[in-house]
């Protein structure tokens, strides 16, 4: 089987496989390049970094649309306590590729349209 024609989901990448949501730890911008490959000041989109399975960590990218709402994220994570998101439109893609070394790099990429802040992580409903 090919790795593009696996199907991932939240369950396979958050902490428990009945979860909705991931904590949050940071936010990131990424800026645009120019034809030259150097980064210009144009902000291109935002990547949010979550606690994923087995205490490793997920990157999820995000559009230049979500930016009022990274903002009120940024806002609360200086409250340091922790912050769960759900997302709207999240996609998993896994990925290999052989190193400059010879070995394997392996992953996940993602990408979501946009997410919800959960107040209450704890009290998720679970179906």
């Amino acid at each position: 089987m090919r790795l593009k024609n696996l199907r991932l989901n939240l369950s396979n990448v958050a902490r428990t496989t009945n979860s909705r949501t991931m904590p949050v730890n940071e936010t990131s911008i990424i800026y645009s390049t120019d034809e030259e490959g150097n980064y210009t000041k144009t902000i291109a989109g935002y990547t949010v970094s979550c606690s994923a399975y087995h205490g490793d960590e997920l990157k999820i990218k995000f559009p230049v649309s979500v930016q009022s709402k990274i903002a009120e994220l940024n806002q609360r994570l200086e409250d340091d306590i922790e912050i769960s998101i759900s997302f709207t439109g999240l996609k998993l893609k896994a990925y290999a590729m052989k190193g400059s070394s010879g070995n394997i790099i392996s992953g996940v990429s993602a990408s979501a349209d946009d997410f919800e802040i959960v107040e209450n992580p704890d009290e998720e409903i679970l179906l």
